[in-house]
């Protein structure tokens, strides 16, 4: 640490406490002229001296450690030249500092703090998804004279071995096992089926985008949306997954859903007449399911890895509940009414979306920052955010720094915009929280690598709250004052 930012940050609690004990050592020297008629009771049960450091209130402590962070979000902000950004850092439900918090901003992937935390409120943390399959027809010495159908609840996630491989790291990455799916088909003692498998999409509407740029799009940021998808509608991959861009994707997700399902059926030796897409008839009966991890653990897969499709499968979930109907437009409706109820402040929100490819919408830092603090820095929507150096999108950045495991937060990036806002726990002081938001919007094509990488010391001088003494380390010791 610098000369200069020493002094800043320690020098006036230092010179508060060298008064106090110079008041002290004063008072405690001092002759009278004037001698008591009667003799004086020294004896006391106060242990703690009058002017012990001891007896400074927090209310006092908390404005000096608090004025520490004030540079370092001027350094932000500063950084940010050039851009239209907002700011806020906050502590303990303290303002330590606030930069434009009511500017509408685009938010890129913090838009899933809303999609994700409206959710996680209107559903309950313990909610799951489920899948099953149907049978229409009679089932004889395990062959089904009729049809069976995989019918998707929408569960994001739902996905094969093969696709999971891809992924190095997987801690956090939540999901359903299709071949637990296959597993339950064949325990229910189904061998054959004579017509065919059919994948039933029908919870959702069958629009596959959101409203999106076409570059978006064209880079597949976002599997085809659906209520039923395997592999989030994926049909190749690389070995390892390097970007979004390298992948193939099917124009029909029931259909593949059903295609892969009845190849692992296959495999375990169940014969179908043929695969299709259709909707499960009113006369078929449940013979086989799968039930997703619970909501609060499908939220973390979204916000660590930042993804997208699971984000805008939420919001069509949200627009069910809110309205009946599985559609972006009404789940973007559902996440306005869901916060505003809690009491969020959401002047200036535009939400059009869940997973922020949309470049349309609109929010503030004062939005981000009422959400975070409703939600609180120990809730399980916390840590349901990548973690500095563990987890998710932040888990090469932090390492070996005081925000290495102590940074939960949700990163965000468009052409021309960076977003990051969480909560960071101090090393030194078990459950001090800082709850920070930040956002940058410029008119370019492409990021400012400069700008995203001022994100990383803010975050670190963050984790130093509160930089200073301790009320403890202040103190003077009984030795340090009981004089000869």
């Amino acid at each position: 640490m610098g000369t200069t930012k020493f002094l800043r940050r320690w020098l006036p609690l230092v010179i508060l406490v060298v008064v106090a004990i110079a008041a002290w050592q004063t008072a405690r020297l001092s002759d009278t002229d004037t001698v008591a008629d009667t003799e004086i009771d020294y004896v006391s049960d106060i242990v703690t001296p009058v002017l012990s450091a001891r007896r400074i209130p927090e209310t006092l402590r908390a404005p000096v450690v608090d004025s520490n962070l004030v540079p370092t979000v001027d350094d932000v902000v500063a950084g940010s030249a050039g851009f239209v950004s907002c700011v806020t850092v906050e502590a303990d439900d303290r303002v330590i500092q606030e930069v434009d918090a009511m500017v509408p901003l685009v938010p890129a992937s913090n838009q899933k703090l809303l999609s994700t935390y409206a959710a996680l409120l209107q559903f309950g943390p313990d909610y799951r998804f489920t899948t099953t399959v149907r049978a229409d027809g009679v089932i004889t010495d395990g062959v089904l004279d009729g049809d069976l159908y995989f019918v998707g609840g929408g569960d994001p996630f739902l996905s094969t071995d093969s696709w999971r491989s891809q992924y190095e790291e997987t801690s956090g990455r939540y999901h359903t096992r299709l071949e637990d799916l296959a597993d339950a088909v064949v325990a229910a003692g189904i061998t054959e089926v004579s017509g065919s498998l059919f994948g039933d999409e029908s919870l959702f509407d069958d629009v596959r985008v959101g409203p999106w740029a076409q570059r978006l799009i064209d880079q597949r940021q976002s599997g085809p949306l659906s209520a039923l998808t395997v592999n989030e509608g994926h049909l190749n991959w690389p070995e390892v997954f390097t970007s979004s861009s390298n992948r193939s994707q099917t124009d029909n997700p029931p259909l593949h859903a059903a295609q892969v399902l009845s190849s692992l059926l296959s495999d375990r030796g169940v014969s179908i007449g043929g695969v299709e897409a259709g909707v499960a008839p009113l006369t078929s009966v449940p013979v086989a399911e799968v039930v997703s991890p619970a909501l609060v653990e499908v939220i973390t897969h979204v916000n660590s890895y930042s993804n997208n499709y699971g984000a805008e499968i939420l919001v069509k979930h949200l627009g069910i509940a809110n309205a009946g109907v599985g559609s972006t437009e009404a789940g973007a409706a559902a996440i306005a009414e869901i916060l505003a109820r809690q009491g969020i402040d959401m002047t200036g929100a535009v939400i059009d979306d869940g997973s922020g490819l949309a470049e349309t919408n609109r929010v503030t830092c004062r939005l981000l920052s009422d959400l975070l603090d409703h939600a609180g820095p120990e809730s399980a929507f916390a840590q349901t955010l990548s973690i500095g150096g563990e987890r998710g999108s932040l888990f090469r950045r932090h390492e070996g720094t005081p925000a290495d495991g102590n940074v939960f937060a949700k990163t965000g990036t468009l052409n021309g915009v960076t977003a990051l806002s969480g909560f960071v726990e101090s090393p030194t002081e078990e459950g001090s929280w800082i709850t920070f938001t930040y956002i940058a919007n410029g008119e370019f094509a492409g990021i400012n690598e400069e700008l995203k990488a001022i994100q990383e010391p803010f975050v670190e001088d963050l984790a130093d709250y509160p930089e200073g003494p301790t009320i403890d380390d202040l103190d003077p010791s009984p030795a340090a004052l009981s004089g000869p």
